[in-house]
Order: C-alpha cells, then sequence, then structure tokens
C-alpha cells in the first residue's frame, strides 16, 4: 500500500448488517470524488445497478455530475435532503453519496435503512469542518463502516500531510460549498480554525 499525502488508506471494520458500508473522508481536494467515481465504474463494470447522489445545495462545476477537481464526471441526481436518497435508492444496487456531510445527522438512519435492505452504500465526504470539528455525519458513518478510506491532501503551507480544510473567506453558516477559491488543504499545525463560535451540526 502507498503511503504518504494523497494515498488513500484503508481501514476494515466488520459492521453486523447485509449491507456493505463504505466511508470515503478527508479534507478538500484529497481525491473522495475520484475515488468514489472509480467504485461506481467498478460496479458497473460487474454488472450491478449503480446510483449516484449529490445534495442539491452543492451545484458546483456541473448540477447533472459528480464532478473531480481534475474534471472527471459521472452522471448523478441532486437529493435536497436523506429521505429523498432513501426515495431514489429503491431500484439501485450500489448507491454512492457524495459530500455526504451536507446531509446531516438524518444521513445516518437513511444509510442504515438501505444497509438493512442488502445495498452497498459509498459515502464520501469531509471529516473535519472549517472549526476542526469532527463534521457530523461522516464519524458516525464510519463508526457503522465496513470500510474507511482516509485520503489527505498537501498541506499549501507546508507540504505536509494535509487533513483539514481552511476556509479562506467568512462564513455565517455550517454548510458551506466551494471550491479553490474557497478552501485549501492544510496539515494541523497549520489550520486555522475559523474565528468566533461554530454552527451547531444539523
Amino acid at each position: 500500500m502507498q503511503s504518504g499525502p494523497g494515498a488513500p488508506q484503508t481501514v476494515q471494520d466488520r459492521s453486523p448488517h447485509p449491507g456493505r458500508l463504505v466511508v470515503i473522508a478527508g479534507c478538500m481536494f484529497s481525491g473522495k470524488t475520484t475515488c468514489l467515481i472509480a467504485r461506481l465504474r467498478d460496479a458497473q463494470r460487474s454488472g450491478r445497478r449503480v446510483l449516484a447522489l449529490k445534495h442539491r445545495i452543492d451545484d458546483r462545476y456541473d448540477a447533472a455530475h459528480l464532478v473531480t477537481h481534475d474534471e472527471d464526471r459521472f452522471d448523478a441526481q441532486r437529493a435536497p435532503d436523506a429521505a429523498t436518497i432513501q426515495r431514489l435508492a429503491a431500484d439501485a444496487d450500489v448507491i454512492a453519496i457524495d459530500e455526504g456531510h451536507f446531509f446531516g445527522r438524518a444521513l445516518i438512519d437513511a444509510t442504515s435503512t438501505l444497509l438493512a435492505e442488502g445495498k452497498t452504500v459509498f459515502v464520501a465526504g469531509i471529516d473535519n469542518d472549517a472549526w476542526g470539528r469532527p463534521f457530523t455525519p461522516m464519524p458516525e458513518l464510519a463508526a457503522m463502516a465496513d470500510e474507511v478510506i482516509a485520503t489527505s491532501a498537501r498541506c499549501t503551507k507546508c507540504g505536509g500531510e494535509a487533513r483539514y480544510s481552511q476556509r479562506l473567506v467568512p462564513v455565517h453558516e455550517n454548510f458551506m460549498v466551494g471550491g479553490a477559491d474557497c478552501y485549501e488543504p492544510r496539515c494541523g499545525r497549520c489550520f486555522e480554525p475559523l474565528p468566533g463560535p461554530a454552527p451547531e451540526p444539523a
């Protein structure tokens, strides 16, 4: 297995449900969506019915696709909430959810329901918010997972391993959609939490 910044690290954790949950977690620009698309294409090649989902508020790049920062694309549907994910996933064998942190705590119950139905679920998302706190529901989903893939990037300040997403512009809410103009990857030493109180997790 490769090591160092940018190399995904996999942890196995067998969980008691008939489905399979894979969580892909890391900071911005760490390759989470790239990993998610690769898993979706593998599932397609094996003949499984796949569904890719993203939150309705995430309209970066292309609203109808998962899009990596280097412009790779995969067809996706948008969902306003976790309940919609359950409805849309009815006919799919494999469900991939990008930017899972946008769905809040409700994604935990929705994922549990999909797993109880025997489905394979992939959830990619940021594991620490702009205040440096664990970003619900990613830690809770990781605790349920059969496989956890931790991604990282290079810190833009020192070149070390980055696990935090540095917000570069002010924010007033917990859901902060943005790209390279709003965020950069930082290591724990170079990361600067946003000032002021953080919003309560959704």
